[in-house]
C-alpha cells in the first residue's frame, strides 16, 4: 500500500460509495510493504462517525490488499 487515506464518516459504504476523500479523512504518507502494520490518528474531535474506509487513489498498479484492520477509541 502506498499513500493511502483512512476517512470516518456515518454514510454508510455499502448503500453509497464513498467518493476519494470526500469525508473526514488522514492522509498516510509512505510504502506499507507486505505484513508490515500502518497507523494513523485522527485529530481530537466531538464527532462521532460510524464507518471506517481505508481508500488508496486509483492507480492501475496500486493494489489495496488488507487483513486486518482495527480501530481503537482514543484513550483506551
Amino acid at each position: 500500500m502506498i499513500n493511502f487515506v483512512a476517512g470516518l464518516t456515518n454514510e454508510n459504504p455499502a448503500t453509497t460509495a464513498p467518493s476519494y476523500k470526500q469525508y473526514h479523512h488522514v492522509q498516510y504518507y509512505g510504502i506499507v510493504s507486505a505484513s508490515a502494520a500502518a497507523s494513523v490518528s485522527f485529530p481530537p474531535s466531538d464527532e462521532m462517525f460510524r464507518y471506517v474506509i481505508i481508500q488508496q487513489q486509483f492507480a492501475a498498479h496500486n493494489a489495496l490488499c488488507l487483513t486486518e484492520v482495527r480501530v481503537f477509541r482514543r484513550g483506551t
